[in-house]
């Protein structure tokens, strides 16, 4: 009974373990809460920009924000400085020219890494905290002016950033107003919920919610080539068709994927509100069910009251029954509480006593070792033993010195640990004798118990019903719940020793 009860109370709080284990938000190291960038393009084609980053930030030492090499983007970037946003006042960081893992706090460097690519880093050095930087550089060579057309093409976020953001911003602003508005052109690439508008003859915005990390981000910008009127970075070929023919495919083909997941979004829609119908008819068809046992088990509890105990009760100062082993009595005696395989270690010592008692064994002190024992076993019969006693006994032997036939208790111990499974096979064995005699004796009810395990069962099945019915089904709250509470009542009224009348 105790084993089976121990199970089902593992069980029960492994489940409230995942339960509690999924519900937990296992928050990343960093996290953008606003990421915006200013983009000041100039007349000569180079571009000013500033990022401003609101990061949440647990337990890091450095930042980093690193841009592929490529020359036929940009020829370089230079002019990098580093800030902390602070109310009072910002904090410029001092540039360093190595590159680090770890850089020094308020320090940052600005060169191409080790993996080619250029990179800026700047040591933060802090832990669960909102902090706000602003990194500034500019873009030589950001705008190549065509024959046709003028194009500023630039990634701001690259598919290996590891860093999610809330949101992202951005203003691209140029230097000059073009006359007329059907001449600025600019297009987005990355996540399909991004927009970008051009708010004016010379601004272009954009913005993006939630961006998974791994994600890119970039824009592309076409205006004539006045409004880049100093530019040097020249080519003689006409590019604006090209660049037309590209984007209206990629748009077409943004399209189609954005249908995609707006039909797919439907779909999900279209399911959940199915699942919705379906899982309110069976949650009131079980609810019924459930009911119904309900007026069951009140009809049950009320045929089966509180068993009270009928005999006259005396005060005995040794155990009532003489013939009774110290693990029979044990087993009566910690019934109602923790049972007897949580108290072995009294019943085995309880029973070695006993053994002692009648001739079985004896106990003698070692000279000169205080504290230390010598259990000796007798050539004795052990036929007229309890089976519990003999298990006991067995035991003993298996510890016990071949010659000798003694044993010291330190090294009863050592046994127990060297043989622990042969111990505990024991020990089981040993209640189950108990139990076996105390049935026969008519003081113990298997089948009583088996009633009781049986509703227990019951009463976890309706516990993991009513969490379950929290999220999915609530209909199901109240009933589970109700016939939960009845099953365990129930079973309180089973788990009980028998009502042994004396005659």
């Amino acid at each position: 009974m105790r084993k089976t009860m121990n199970k089902l109370i593992v069980a029960f709080i492994a489940f409230f373990s995942i339960l509690i284990i999924s519900n937990i938000s296992n928050a990343g190291d960093l996290k953008l809460k606003v990421l915006d960038y200013q983009v000041q393009l100039n007349a000569d084609g180079t571009a000013d920009v500033v990022e401003t980053w609101r990061i949440y930030i647990e337990d890091t030492n450095t930042l980093f924000k690193t841009f592929e090499i490529d020359s036929s983007k940009y020829k370089e970037i230079n002019n990098v400085k580093v800030q902390e946003v602070k109310s009072s006042g910002n904090v410029d960081f001092t540039k360093i020219y190595q590159e680090k893992y770890h850089v020094d706090k308020n320090c940052f460097y600005a060169l191409k890494n080790k993996k080619g690519q250029f990179e800026i880093a700047w040591g933060v050095h802090a832990e669960d905290t909102t902090r706000t930087y602003k990194i500034s550089y500019t873009i030589v060579d950001a705008v190549k002016n065509y024959a046709d057309c003028s194009e500023f093409y630039w990634q701001f976020i690259s598919t290996e950033s590891e860093i999610p953001a809330n949101l992202v911003t951005g203003t691209i602003k140029l230097p000059y107003a073009v006359t007329n508005k059907e001449d600025l052109k600019t297009w987005a690439h990355g996540p399909l919920n991004g927009n970008i508008t051009i708010t004016s003859y010379d601004t272009i915005n954009f913005e993006v919610e939630d961006l998974e990390e791994n994600t890119m981000l970039e824009a592309r910008v076409v205006t004539p080539t006045y409004v880049f009127s100093t530019n040097q970075n020249i080519s003689n070929q006409n590019k604006l068709q090209s660049i037309l023919l590209q984007e209206q495919e990629w748009a077409d083909e943004a399209n189609r994927r954005r249908e995609e997941m707006i039909q797919r979004q439907e779909n999900i829609k279209a399911a959940i509100k199915i699942f919705f119908i379906v899982s309110n008819v069976i949650g009131i068809i079980l609810a019924i069910i459930i009911i119904k046992k309900i007026i069951k088990y009140h009809k049950e509890l009320k045929q089966h009251p509180i068993i009270k105990p009928e005999m006259e009760t005396k005060y005995f100062r040794d155990i009532p029954d003489e013939k009774a082993t110290p693990a029979q009595a044990g087993f009566l005696y910690y019934f109602k509480s923790t049972g007897l395989q949580y108290n072995m270690s009294k019943v085995l010592s309880a029973t070695m006593l006993d053994l002692c008692l009648k001739g079985y064994i004896s106990f003698e002190p070692i000279d000169g070792k205080k504290d230390e024992i010598k259990v000796t076993l007798k050539q004795k019969d052990i036929v007229t033993l309890t089976e519990d006693e003999k298990i006991v006994y067995e035991l003993l032997e298996k510890v016990a010195n071949n010659e000798t036939k003694s044993f010291t208790m330190k090294e009863f111990e050592k046994y127990a640990k060297n043989h622990s499974s042969t111990v505990l096979s024991k020990i089981n064995k040993i209640e189950e004798q108990a139990k076996n005699i105390e049935e026969e004796k008519g003081n113990y009810d298997k089948q009583s118990i088996k009633t009781f395990e049986k509703w227990i069962a019951k009463g976890i099945g309706y516990t993991f019903l009513t969490i379950f019915s929290i999220g999915m089904m609530q209909i199901l709250f109240i009933p589970s719940l109700i016939a939960a509470i009845y099953s365990y009542i129930i079973s309180s009224r089973y788990n009980q020793l028998t009502q042994k009348r004396s005659k």
